[in-house]
């Protein structure tokens, strides 16, 4: 989008437009502003190929708002019919425009229009959700959107660190299986053992995959592992772990099936998992969890994680 569009609340205007190259010092200076002080859900723009996802508001040589779009995951054709593809947007703007209501909105009509083209590229087995999630604390941001009656909440999700400067086997015992449970761990994975953990985190979370691609991905990263806990010759719990810039073991996918739940598997993958990212002289573990409440967070509390930050997920229907 390349025409001035018209404030309702002035006789200025401001333009909307695709990034550039030459916007990165605007850019930088709309991300200092509006990170100053406090934490802020802030996109990066990415590779040249992704700037036709991304959208600058300038008033003048001002860069006040940028707004992004991206498909987050695509639900495979033999997912559940409840399960929807994921659209996700995020809209920053300078400290003074945060009241903005008619930037927001004109950036969320340009974001909506191009979500749109996103979604037609989509399988059309499943529907689209168009979403945007903030940390609690930027409040007026998420009010735009949230207050609006077609949004509707759709997860809280909690960044937890587990400090691992004083880790040692009394405040974390080195993790027992009950009877008729042992260990499997992999280092890597073959095409078939990729296919048989994709059907297992579909069972978990039909709604939210993880998919081929991002799991590609987060086996490629450094360190990475997997451990499983197996019953009966099947995966009944499984974690990945991998390690960030040699500091930090970043926990991903702790799930355990229906059945086996309340059982003391996904604590006992927490300890195994804390124990080997601690033999690898890591200071910290840090994990996302999705839940609706702070009542859910109580095993991973138990493994010594405390709440780092707090994200509100709202969707709409797209």
């Amino acid at each position: 989008m390349h025409t001035p569009v018209n404030r309702n609340d002035s006789n200025s205007t401001f333009l909307i437009r695709n990034f550039s190259e030459s916007d990165f010092p605007a850019l930088g200076a709309l991300y200092n502003q509006a990170a100053e002080g406090r934490r802020v859900v802030f996109w990066w723009v990415g590779e040249q190929e992704n700037w036709r996802n991304v959208y600058c508001a300038f008033d003048g040589d001002v860069m006040i708002a940028k707004g992004q779009v991206e498909t987050f995951s695509v639900v495979p054709d033999h997912a559940d019919l409840s399960a929807k593809h994921r659209i996700f947007f995020n809209i920053k703007t300078l400290p003074g425009h945060v009241n903005d209501a008619a930037l927001f909105n004109d950036m969320y009509d340009v974001l909506h229009a191009r979500a749109l083209e996103l979604k037609a590229e989509l399988p059309t087995s499943h529907g689209t959700i168009f979403g945007f999630g903030n940390f609690a604390e930027e409040a007026e941001n998420t009010a735009h959107f949230a207050q609006r009656p077609e949004f509707f909440l759709l997860k809280k999700q909690y960044r937890m660190c587990r400090d691992l400067s004083n880790f040692n086997e009394s405040t974390l015992p080195q993790p027992e299986l009950p009877a008729g449970f042992e260990w499997k761990t992999f280092d890597a994975l073959s095409a078939e053992q990729a296919a048989d953990y994709l059907a297992l985190d579909l069972e978990i979370w039909p709604e939210t995959p993880i998919g081929a691609e991002r799991l590609n991905e987060i086996v490629a990263r450094d360190q990475w592992r997997m451990l499983q806990i197996f019953a009966e010759n099947r995966p009944v719990a499984s974690l990945m772990y991998w390690i960030s810039d040699n500091e930090t073991g970043e926990i991903e996918e702790v799930l355990v099936r229906e059945p086996y739940r309340r059982r003391g598997l996904a604590s006992a993958l927490l300890a195994r998992a804390l124990h080997e990212i601690h033999a690898k002289s890591c200071e910290d573990a840090e994990l996302d969890v999705e839940a609706m409440n702070e009542n859910a967070l109580s095993v991973y509390k138990s493994a010594g994680f405390e709440i780092e930050t707090e994200e509100h997920r709202y969707a709409t229907e797209l």
